[in-house]
């Protein structure tokens, strides 16, 4: 089968805030030109469910929009540095290891630069055996990094009933050498105030038509919801990406914008397969859908 797309939706003017950032204070402020930064493209993809042929689809689709080749990861490739690809969860239908390890094979083979956190579906089965399972796979489950300017920060909130806290004695919830990742979050956002910050996690914060959010099935983790909004908005996070709910949208609520990505996955998808692609252009943030076709 041949990859491409149906058809794509380009928002119409800046769909972000100009990206740059300067101090509140005396004095003029000096806003950062990043009409002279680098260009870079990202694509961001959500709940592939084990759907392998329409992810290597979607990663042959994003590698040839990129304009980029085969040798992306080397270091020292002409090409590297011109996009990648951030994998917001729920590559898998259980999170078995044979799962995750087919997932990171198709990762590797595409030969993009990726990032990857996991979801709902993803935990689940180191969650029932207290096993971290994603670990072993693919290390982290929470990181952040900077490319021309923009910081990323990507949040692993894909355990529903635990949160992205350790509640209880569960170490296997934890970051690396046992940081708790809310705390990590905190410090992070803190250069919010100072640079353009994007927030990508698997499950919706808050949602104007949907409670199949963060929190649905644990009172606790709402609490904690409503606490990761407050610490965003505080922080001045231009936006949060996230997945899950298997259509996109795009909102403004309790002061946070959101864009929810559509799904790879073909089966149990309210829309037809898709993943979105961004790139910086004229000083603003720019997005596009991309769906695939059969």
């Amino acid at each position: 089968m041949t990859v491409g797309v149906i058809w794509g939706i380009r928002e119409v003017g800046p769909h972000f805030a100009p990206l740059w950032r300067g101090f509140e204070g005396a004095g003029e402020v000096e806003k950062k030109n990043y009409k002279e930064e680098k260009p870079f493209r990202f694509v961001v993809m959500s709940d592939v469910h084990s759907d392998w042929e329409n992810f290597r689809k979607a990663l042959e689709k994003a590698k040839t929009d990129m304009e980029i080749g085969p040798s992306f990861a080397e270091s020292d490739s002409a090409s590297a540095g011109k996009g990648f690809v951030i994998i917001m969860g729920d590559l898998t239908t259980i999170g078995i290891k044979s799962e995750l390890l087919e997932a990171k094979k198709i990762l590797d083979e595409s030969g993009l630069k990726y990032y990857v956190i996991p979801g709902n579906h993803d935990i689940w089965w180191g969650r029932k055996f207290e096993k971290d399972v994603w670990r072993e796979v693919f290390g982290e489950s929470f990181t952040s990094f900077k490319e021309s300017g923009v910081k990323f920060i990507l949040v692993n909130n894909g355990d529903g009933i635990g949160g992205i806290e350790e509640f209880g004695s569960a170490s296997w919830r934890s970051g690396e050498n046992g940081v708790k990742q809310l705390t990590w979050l905190k410090k992070e956002t803190e250069e919010c105030l100072k640079v353009y910050c994007l927030v990508f996690m698997h499950i919706p914060l808050n949602h104007p038509n949907s409670l199949h959010v963060m929190g649905e099935e644990s009172p606790l983790v709402a609490s904690e919801a409503a606490e990761l909004i407050n610490l965003l908005v505080k922080n001045q996070v231009e936006e949060v990406f996230a997945g899950h709910l298997h259509f996109s949208s795009a909102y403004e609520q309790d002061g946070l914008k959101t864009t929810i990505i559509g799904a790879i996955a073909s089966e149990r998808n309210l829309q037809s397969p898709k993943f979105l692609e961004a790139w910086n252009e004229g000083g603003y943030l720019r997005k596009e859908s991309i769906f695939l076709s059969n």
